[in-house]
């Protein structure tokens, strides 16, 4: 992965992410479905065909695309900048020989850093996406629910901002910044140790790579937090006008309470399914974007 002061890590972090988005959406959205609605992912998938067709597969998908993009610009752009700033103090303080433990430390410090902005940027966008995705008309025998009033994803921004003002944008960041920020560093520190060390000298050709680690850097940092993602689900689905949920700590009580501790993996399959796959076509799209720049 390249480290230095350009805008390249931006460029290839915007198109990387716009292919990620592509790819991962319809599991998305049967992820959400089952963390929200209470069902399991064959039936969120048969009835979202049944009852809304391909079409159902996408709901929401207009601001993920939109945001990824600046989103994932930020996550690399700092990232990449971060690390060039922590060599460049490591150089004025002569520390010359750098072990693999500063490195290690460098890169997880480094991505943490930018899944800090990369929430405050995502956040409005993930829960816009969030309600969309769990907005079915009522259709079918889907069990009954709160439904948002809004027709899409502009009406969903404004009618937001009317309402509940800029705030209401962020429903779910606590959860969200829980789920993120740690993981963030580890989802960098697992793609370049995979990269650099486990696959620096293997004869496999660069894309299988860059799959393999996006891939697994994904999914490494979301198999510990995906408890986490479903309280940051209910949340964002709930009423705002009379919700159901307190805060996070009152939403893992009510869900532990009314469905046992299952509740906080479902959609698990779909995440890690998702993850991996839209992880290897963010990295193999980021890396195809500065080989291309250099």
């Amino acid at each position: 992965m390249k480290m230095g002061l350009t805008i390249d890590d931006f460029i290839a972090g915007w198109i990387g992410g716009i292919c990620g988005v592509i790819v991962g959406h319809p599991l998305d959205t049967m992820k959400v479905r089952q963390q929200t609605l209470g069902t399991t992912m064959f039936v969120a998938v048969r009835r979202t065909f049944k009852y809304e067709r391909i079409r159902g597969f996408f709901k929401g998908m207009l601001f993920p695309l939109l945001a990824v993009g600046p989103s994932n610009a930020v996550f690399f752009g700092v990232y990449g900048n971060v690390i060039n700033v922590m060599q460049q103090t490591s150089k004025r303080n002569h520390d010359i020989s750098i072990t693999d433990q500063v490195a290690i430390r460098r890169v997880y410090v480094a991505g943490v850093a930018g899944g800090v902005f990369q929430v405050l940027i995502t956040c409005p966008f993930e829960y816009i996406k969030t309600i969309l995705q769990t907005r079915t008309g009522g259709r079918g025998s889907w069990k009954k629910h709160y439904e948002v009033p809004y027709t899409g994803s502009i009406d969903a921004l404004l009618g937001i901002v009317r309402d509940r003002g800029f705030r209401g944008l962020f429903r779910g960041v606590t959860p969200m910044m829980l789920r993120d920020v740690p993981t963030s560093g580890l989802y960098t520190l697992t793609y370049e140790m995979l990269m650099y060390y486990n696959f620096s000298k293997c004869e496999t050709p660069v894309l299988v790579k860059q799959s393999i680690a996006g891939g697994s850097a994904g999914v490494a940092s979301w198999m510990f937090v995906i408890p986490l993602d479903v309280v940051k689900s209910r949340i964002q689905a709930d009423n705002p006008a009379n919700p159901v949920y307190r805060g996070m700590v009152d939403c893992f009580y009510k869900s532990y309470k009314s469905h046992g501790f299952s509740v906080f993996f479902r959609g698990a399959p779909a995440i890690l399914v998702r993850t991996f796959l839209v992880n290897a076509v963010v990295f193999i799209g980021y890396e195809a974007t500065l080989a291309a720049a250099r």
